[in-house]
């Protein structure tokens, strides 16, 4: 059997050596993942780049366009804040990348999301975001037992996130999760408000408080409440059905309370795991045409429904999917501009 030459990887935005380091994060991955040889990186930033460069053996540029004339890889992860998303995705388009692994928030605006959908479908380039929790043993398990009717029918599912989280930096991976215990369904419509003053990180607007609340086909419905965690015990997500009820401690444990009584279940929750699982699932779907769980056309959709919250803060008015407003700006931009504009009078 002939042997695949690994996939030629390169990352854009590699940041700060410490903190959260999603750069490094890609780069450890790329190196854990067979199938996989990271060769170059790219960023702005000359300090930054040298200290990734100390640990990782690759060639470095201060810039994409630089990187990908000069490496032509097969793989490019954007590390970027989500406001240089979409140029960087159409250059790694334009120089023949087969697969792209873009962090979240995906894309900065609806009229983006539109452009991006003719562009993938023209082009067939491959791309994932990493949601990555739906490779979690405790999130699958969960999805499992509220799926087979164990709780009864499917009710509610909550979360919160609070220290001044968003909808969109890490809101959107529990927006995923929502529709991963819903069949990777989108949901129908979406109704949100939020308080927005002058908060702003990664690039963008950021909201203070936030409450989005949507329906799934079938009835279902999920809420996500950011700014504010009123979640205790270490309740992660609260999964209610209509005899019972799942909760999602941290995200290794599992308290199932149904018509046969209390339980706990404990799982192995390895966040390196399931990253190289995901990266995995990309080479996989760039080799054999497997298509990724987290492929373009589902997180096209997580994406449309983190807009969609915003959207509804703006309109105040529920939204209804697919999207009809197809404004080309970072939403939470305009909601930004209101409170200042309420502040000046």
């Amino acid at each position: 059997m002939k042997q695949v030459e690994a996939l030629r990887a390169a990352i854009v935005g590699v940041g700060r050596a410490e903190g959260m380091g999603i750069g490094y994060r890609h780069a450890r991955t790329y190196g854990s993942t067979p199938g996989f040889e990271l060769v170059a990186a790219a960023d702005i930033d000359a300090g930054h780049l040298k200290n990734f460069r100390e640990k990782f053996d690759v060639i470095g540029y201060s810039s994409i366009e630089q990187m990908l004339h000069n490496t032509k890889p097969d793989v490019v992860s954007i590390c970027t804040y989500v406001g240089f998303h979409f140029r960087m995705i159409k250059a790694c388009v334009a120089a023949g990348v087969r697969g792209i692994v873009c962090e979240k928030p995906f894309v900065s605006s609806p009229g983006e999301l539109k452009e991006l959908r003719a562009l993938i479908a023209a082009s067939g380039t491959k791309i994932i975001v990493p949601h990555y929790r739906r490779y979690f043993k405790a999130f699958a398990r969960a999805r499992d037992i509220f799926a087979s009717g164990e709780i009864g029918d499917r009710v509610t599912v909550a979360a919160a996130i609070g220290d001044r989280w968003d909808l969109s930096e890490w809101g959107s991976h529990w927006f995923d999760m929502f529709r991963f215990f819903h069949d990777d369904n989108m949901p129908e419509w979406v109704l949100a408000q939020a308080r927005v003053t002058n908060h702003r990180a990664y690039g963008h607007a950021m909201e203070d408080h936030a409450v989005a609340y949507m329906e799934f086909p079938g009835g279902g419905r999920a809420v996500l409440e950011t700014g504010i965690n009123y979640l205790n015990d270490g309740v992660t997500m609260a999964l209610t059905g209509s005899r019972g009820a799942i909760l999602v401690i941290a995200e290794d444990k599992l308290r199932v309370y149904s018509s046969s009584g209390a339980r706990e279940e404990n799982y192995e929750a390895a966040d390196s795991l399931a990253w190289s699982a995901m990266f995995a699932d990309l080479r996989d779907w760039i080799n054999t045409g497997k298509p990724a769980p987290l492929g373009f056309n589902h997180v096209a959709g997580t994406a449309e429904l983190n807009l969609g919250a915003y959207l509804s803060m703006i309109e105040g008015d529920r939204v209804d999917f697919p999207l009809k407003n197809l404004i080309d700006e970072w939403p939470v931009e305009e909601l930004a501009r209101r409170h200042a504009s309420k502040c000046s009078g």
